[in-house]
């Protein structure tokens, strides 16, 4: 029973240190892949190191333990370094617990079996799940197996030896099996619970790019139409740049892929044409652009904050004022995008509920509230305001940098 007792105990370390990482770590990291590696590598080489303080003592000479499973885990999931790693932690750590016949079966086992599992973890990675399962019960058997004929070459072959190597053969195989179908179970779940989220995600972004859209055509048009009265040509021109740019921008066909900061530009430049013939000499306009930035970026950022700059912070003045326009490289890595204006502002009051109830009760339409939401979504940060009643407003948030790549093919 005491044997029973011991292995029950490994395996309770075991499950614990994989299913922890698996729990709270897997995914946090999945971004961070070197950060992710080492932990999961630290945490089997725990359990290995677990498992051989805690084996089962068969006899006075024998102890055995399920180091393989940490082992295989590790080698087969994280690759030739992890599996380098886990085989020096279990030397290491047997030659500090005494230089013995078993410190001499283990490093035969695993210059043994070593090779044979490194030269499998390719073919494991890209195998299907039931696969996988036959290939690492197929690896636990002859590691198994190397160690018996290690040990019976070492120690001699007795009948009680081969009788305890059988037994733990099963018991270890059984623990390879169940610990590799957990992993794959739970490895399925993360993969459809983040292809949910990234569903959800992709549909909350389509949703709040088809508000911005209309919302943008009716808030254009309605300029337009102040001007057909007073100014008919002019109207019509701006109808027809509006349409030229809409011919491009209605592209259904990448409705959810992501555009360059050219065309952003275009579609700026495009909504302060209309502005400017409409309000005159009250409006300026300032751009201070990279033109070097070849990167790509949500569509429809810009615009609805020029356009919020224009309409609240603008024109609730008799004297207007100046938007200036800033998209700059701050680190090298993050791209900064910047309006700023410098009309009415908004007092601290007005600035700390501009997020309820999507913007609408403080006049500022579904611009400020809908384009937080979607840098938000995509990369986790939002939009930055600072904003001083009587002096100005300056909206801001980062990007981080996203080379052009040819999209499709």
């Amino acid at each position: 029973m005491n044997i029973v007792k011991d292995f029950l105990l490994q395996l309770a370390l075991v499950a614990t240190l994989i299913f922890t990482f698996q729990t709270f770590f897997a995914e946090k990291l999945e971004k961070e892949r070197e950060n992710r590696n080492f932990i999961h590598a630290l945490l089997l080489a725990l359990a290995i190191v677990l498992c051989m303080s805690f084996p089962a003592s068969v006899t006075s000479g024998i102890r055995l333990d399920i180091r393989i499973v940490p082992l295989l885990l590790g080698t087969l999931y994280g690759g030739w370094r992890t599996g380098l790693f886990l085989t020096a932690t279990i030397i290491l750590y047997r030659l500090y617990l005494g230089v013995d016949l078993g410190f001499y079966t283990t490093v035969i086992t695993l210059i043994v079996s070593m090779p044979a599992i490194l030269m499998c973890q390719k073919s494991f990675l890209h195998a299907s799940k039931r696969r996988r399962i036959n290939l690492a019960l197929l690896l636990s058997i002859f590691y198994c197996f190397v160690g018996a004929a290690s040990g019976s070459f070492i120690r001699g072959i007795s009948t009680k030896f081969l009788l305890f190597n059988v037994i733990y053969m099963v018991i270890t195989v059984a623990a390879v099996w169940s610990f590799i179908s957990l992993n794959e179970t739970i490895k399925e779940i993360l993969l459809k619970n983040q292809r949910l989220q990234t569903a959800a995600k992709d549909a909350e972004i389509s949703f709040l790019r088809s508000q911005i859209k209309p919302h943008f055509l009716y808030n254009s048009l309605n300029s337009i139409a102040s001007l057909c009265i007073d100014d008919p040509k002019k109207a019509e021109a701006l109808i027809l740049d509006l349409s030229q740019y809409m011919k491009s921008s209605f592209n259904f066909k990448q409705m959810d892929t992501l555009t360059t900061i050219e065309n952003e530009l275009k579609l700026v430049k495009a909504y302060v044409n209309i502005e400017k013939a409409r309000f005159g000499a009250r409006l300026e306009v300032a751009y201070d652009v990279d033109l070097h930035l070849d990167m790509w970026i949500p569509p429809l950022v810009l615009q609805p904050l020029v356009e919020n700059a224009i309409k609240h912070g603008l024109m609730t003045t008799l004297r207007g004022g100046t938007v200036s326009i800033s998209v700059k490289n701050e680190t090298g890595s993050v791209v900064r995008f910047a309006v700023e204006d410098n009309g009415s502002g908004m007092s601290a009051t007005t600035l700390g509920e501009i997020w309820h109830a999507d913007g609408k009760k403080q006049g500022t339409g579904i611009g400020l509230w809908n384009i937080n939401q979607r840098i938000k979504l995509l990369y986790g940060q939002g939009i930055c305001i600072e904003s001083i009643e009587g002096s100005g407003t300056k909206v801001f948030f980062d990007i981080p940098v996203r080379p052009l790549v040819p999209i499709g093919g």
